[in-house]
């Protein structure tokens, strides 16, 4: 099992190699990106949610955090 794989369906902060920040739950896991639902970018203004799926290269990510709750 992938330490990725632990954070199926929790709420996550992706932190981006750009700088920027996106909330979301983690529901998909693939060898080139990850995907969130619910996704929203996190500002200094507030958050701005994403329509749809929030796909997210790997190699974009500089690091994942765990938010420590679970989806509904």
């Amino acid at each position: 099992m992938r330490w990725l794989d632990k954070l199926d369906r929790k709420i996550v902060v992706a932190h981006l190699t750009t700088g920027a920040s996106i909330r979301g739950v983690l529901v998909g896991v693939h060898r080139d990106c990850i995907v969130l639902g619910h996704a929203s970018w996190l500002g200094p203004e507030g958050a701005d949610n994403i329509d749809g799926e929030a796909v997210l290269p790997r190699e974009r990510l500089a690091w994942l955090q765990d938010v420590g709750g679970s989806a509904p």
